[in-house]
């Protein structure tokens, strides 16, 4: 029995059995709603729970083959998969909603799932593979309106590049992102990258600069109550410090992310962050 048969019978069995039968506009409905309980359990670091409602919309949507639904609860699952540091399983999950993505021919959604299966590829070390799905995103999103999938892609380009310590490259890139920004005046999407500016700047040894755009990159993302934003600004500027040999200004910034590291139940970045601050001071 194929897949779809399968999946068929499954549904015609829930339509007939007792109680009033769900319609397919029912279960589409519940998926949907499925998705954003995940997405709000996601957003607490619930990612379990986030998992289970994802798997639930899932399933709901391929009983009416909902094909963008399906593509959406695969991409979240990845997602989920990645923070959850299981990198094989964020890789399938991205390929199966980039093989639905591609036979709806949706740029948005193309270039949406390939810079979040590029970022599982950098996470496996595979940095080629990275940029190259990266490079296919940006050919979708020069295809899209002004919106942050342009921004976002080149930032994720600029990022193997700084990887690669090819930081001239980095820095073009995410110069280009913030341009972007710009245009769309999309604040956070800014500070994002003034954030990667200040790492850039960090590596090159340059403090002055990277210290404006760290500090810059705070203050945005405490304005926007942005807590992922703050942690990443605050472990720069808490690296800036030990490289310039401030331990006290290390250890300040470091207290305030470890605050936020407990809320969010993120212990293997609090030991990372304890082991730095642990590590000799540069001279």
């Amino acid at each position: 029995m194929t897949d779809r048969w399968r999946w068929l019978w499954v549904l015609v069995f829930l339509l007939g059995c007792g109680g009033p039968a769900k319609t397919g506009v029912d279960l589409k409905h519940e998926a949907i709603a499925l998705n954003d309980a995940g997405y709000q359990y996601y957003r607490q670091s619930r990612f379990n729970l986030a998992q289970g409602k994802f798997e639930k919309a899932l399933e709901y949507n391929r009983l009416i083959d909902r094909r963008s639904g399906i593509a959406a609860n695969l991409n979240n699952l990845g997602v989920i998969a990645q923070a959850q540091g299981n990198l094989e399983a964020a890789v399938r999950h991205f390929k199966e909603a980039l093989a639905v993505n591609r036979e709806l021919n949706d740029p948005a959604a193309l270039c949406e799932t390939l810079n979040n299966l590029g970022l599982a590829y950098q996470g496996q070390g595979r940095l080629r593979e990275a940029n190259a799905v990266y490079q296919e995103a940006y050919d979708y999103a020069r295809q899209l309106p002004p919106g942050p999938l342009l921004a976002l892609t080149l930032t994720h380009l600029g990022d193997v590049a700084r990887a690669n310590q090819d930081y001239m490259t980095a820095l073009n890139y995410y110069h280009q992102a913030v341009i972007a920004d710009t245009a769309t005046n999309d604040r956070r999407g800014r500070a994002l990258r003034q954030e990667r500016l200040g790492r850039a700047f960090l590596d090159l040894q340059d403090y002055d600069r990277a210290g404006v755009y760290l500090t810059e990159a705070l203050s945005e993302f405490r304005r926007l109550q942005d807590t992922g934003g703050i942690a990443a600004a605050l472990k720069g500027l808490t690296r800036l410090a030990l490289a310039r040999g401030d331990k006290e200004e290390a250890e300040l910034n470091a207290n305030l992310l470890l605050g936020i590291y407990q809320i969010r139940g993120q212990e293997q970045e609090a030991r990372e962050l304890e082991a730095l601050l642990d590590k000799p001071a540069k001279k």
